[in-house]
């Protein structure tokens, strides 16, 4: 996902996400990687370009003149007619009804033309009632969508596109992949780097595409070998697109660093009360580092799985150390205090002045490569990352994990009647 529209792309996965039905590209997930049934293959509605350029309608908020219209209209009606939509139609239909709708976004849509095409997705839904839910479901999107979008921006398809299947199919208990999940989650994205829609706006559609692989290979293991044989991918990739190296770098860096199996980077900034200290600093303890923000509804639903953790375990030697994206300091300072999450934290919104709710490219989250949010990490005692994206119960869980394992290894490695205590206490740091 693109930095500088990292905001309005997680507004936009979150909204037309799901719109392609998970098992639209066949089999998902590593455990059918080798089976003949769980082959996959990209739907022809997103092989070919059956719309106009994506740049003919970005018009900067201003309104689609009629020409653009009725290509756009046309192109439309060959595409939901054609003979690989018709032969699978709730497959074709489902990306050919988000190309077509998501042109609108840039644009103000007259009233006239709304009516046009609300109109057309109705005889549609009427030519084919079996799908008339996923039709109707579609249209509901048009009074959202032909209304100009933030930055006159175009949505995105690769946010609807679910390549590479469900990311918790890819969760490997710890183990580490198979050397054929591998190559298949680079054939999967190879495959999406490579479609019309990505190659015309490559930066921002691409940028989607590669958060969801780090996100699935960021549940499992990589052997060196693997990680040298995604690293020269992403190589491979820079030569074609040098416009993409720097999130290409950042993409490198973060499957050298930031796979479960490495010793996190360490953090270095200041808290909300403007105190600097380090992630190193809490080394000996299980430690979740909590990429959040008040601005974001799913860090906000997250919230009461830290309280259990805070008010629960605090005779145990773990620790929740937030970052804060929020563009107001004072935001980040009263929402501790109102949530009640007196868990120390980074203020990462520096330096964005102009960030309306959310500063999301601060020199952490940038480093850690974050695009979506909350993100999280679960290091252990030894600072190295076990679990990413553990969230709810399972985040909970995760914890327990590694304490267990913890007090295992010390009763392990204890002499001969030596009395194992409980835990040991945190460092004592003040929490702000």
């Amino acid at each position: 996902m693109q930095k500088s529209a990292a905001v309005t792309g997680a507004i936009v996965v979150a909204f037309v996400g799901g719109l392609v039905a998970p098992g639209v590209f066949g089999g998902s997930g590593p455990d059918t990687a080798d089976t003949e049934d769980s082959r996959w293959t990209l739907p022809a509605a997103a092989t070919k370009a059956w719309f106009p350029p994506v740049g003919d309608y970005k018009t900067d908020g201003e309104p689609l003149d009629d020409e653009k219209f009725e290509a756009l209209m046309t192109a439309f009606g060959e595409a939901m007619t054609a003979d690989e939509t018709l032969a699978d139609f709730e497959r074709e239909a489902e990306v050919h009804l988000m190309n077509f709708i998501r042109r609108l976004g840039p644009a103000e849509i007259s009233e006239q033309q709304k009516d046009r095409i609300t109109a057309r997705l109705a005889a549609l839904a009427e030519e084919h009632p079996e799908h008339g839910g996923m039709i109707s479901r579609r249209a509901g999107l048009v009074d959202s969508y032909s209304r100009p979008w933030p930055g006159g921006g175009l949505p995105s398809l690769s946010g609807s596109l679910m390549i590479f299947g469900d990311v918790d199919e890819y969760d490997t208990g710890g183990e580490f992949f198979e050397d054929a999940q591998v190559d298949e989650l680079i054939a999967r994205l190879d495959a999406g780097l490579n479609i019309p829609e990505t190659l015309a706006d490559f930066e921002r559609e691409a940028g989607t595409h590669l958060w969801r692989f780090s996100g699935r290979l960021q549940r499992g293991r990589l052997t060196p070998e693997q990680v040298e044989r995604v690293a020269a991918y992403y190589e491979e990739l820079k030569a074609e697109h040098p416009d993409a190296a720097e999130m290409l770098a950042h993409e490198t860096f973060m499957v050298r660093n930031l796979i479960p199996g490495n010793v996190a980077p360490n953090i270095v900034g200041k808290d909300t009360e403007g105190v600097e200290f380090s992630l190193e600093e809490y080394r000996g303890n299980i430690v979740a580092v909590i990429f959040t923000g008040q601005w974001c509804g799913p860090c906000r639903g997250e919230y009461p799985y830290h309280r259990f953790v805070l008010e629960n375990y605090g005779d145990r030697p773990i620790v929740l150390l937030g970052v804060n994206s929020d563009a107001e300091l004072e935001t980040a300072r009263q929402a501790k205090i109102d949530e009640n999450l007196p868990y120390r934290t980074w203020w990462d919104g520096h330096g964005q002045p102009d960030a309306e709710a959310a500063a999301t490219e601060g020199p952490i989250a940038t480093a850690w490569n974050v695009s979506g949010w909350p993100s999280i990490y679960i290091l252990d005692d030894e600072g190295v990352i076990r679990f990413v994206g553990k969230r709810g119960g399972d985040f909970i869980a995760a914890l327990d994990e590694l304490y267990t394992e913890m007090r295992m290894r010390s009763v392990i490695s204890a002499p001969s009647g030596m009395v194992i205590p409980a835990s040991r206490p945190q460092p004592a740091k003040k929490a702000n």
